[in-house]
């Protein structure tokens, strides 16, 4: 099997970290409004402790008077703002739009590799195969041999009962005649010899 691509690094990956804001503002040619006045400055005197806990009147007439003191419009304010809540928003857009695009991309990678997964899956699983079907086979060869030994083994047991033992009715009448024969032989080589006593010629013979 050949071995999975290994994807090259593309220069156009997330980025490790995102810009803070005032490097968002250098980028985008946001300088500081003259004598400070910008809107951290008036986010400061909002937050100092003498303006917290007037009303919304009197806090705007307190950024006024000091911005017109600095020699600051309201106006000019405003569209300082303006151009850094755009810059903000166009900087969030753009790194959506390359984390949108970032992930298109390894989605189409994950579907090569997904694809080629799946090739090894089904490589792998065909060897599987392959490996239980032999088993199978085997077991199929076995079992054959099993059945053609017990048909063997039957029809050795067949003979062996049929050959092994004699029937008595048969046995009998042969040991009988094994036993007359021997009788007869016994008589033949040791003929009985006549006594006096024996003879019934000698018995009258003695009697007169």
């Amino acid at each position: 099997m050949n071995k999975l691509s290994t994807p090259e690094a593309t220069p156009s990956g997330p980025r490790g970290e995102l810009l803070g804001y005032e490097d968002i503002y250098c980028a985008s040619g946001i300088m500081s409004p003259g004598a400070g006045y910008g809107i951290h400055k008036v986010v400061d005197m909002l937050n100092n402790e003498r303006l917290r806990d007037l009303s919304k009147d009197a806090k705007r007439a307190s950024v006024l008077m000091a911005l017109d003191a600095a020699g600051i419009s309201s106006d000019e304010l405003l569209t300082d703002t303006t151009r850094r809540q755009n810059a903000l928003t166009a900087y969030e857009s753009a790194q959506v739009k390359q984390l949108e695009d970032f992930e298109a991309r390894k989605a189409k990678e994950n579907g090569k590799i997904e694809e080629e997964m799946e090739k090894v899956r089904a490589h792998y699983a065909e060897r599987v195969q392959v490996n239980l079907d032999q088993v199978a086979k085997e077991k199929d060869a076995l079992h054959n041999w099993q059945m053609a030994m017990q048909n063997e083994t039957q029809r050795i047991a067949e003979v062996i009962e049929l050959c092994g033992k004699q029937p008595e009715i048969a046995s009998k009448p042969r040991a009988m005649a094994a036993a007359a024969g021997a009788q007869s032989v016994e008589k033949s080589e040791h003929p009985v010899i006549a006594t006096e006593s024996s003879s019934p010629v000698r018995a009258k013979l003695s009697g007169l």
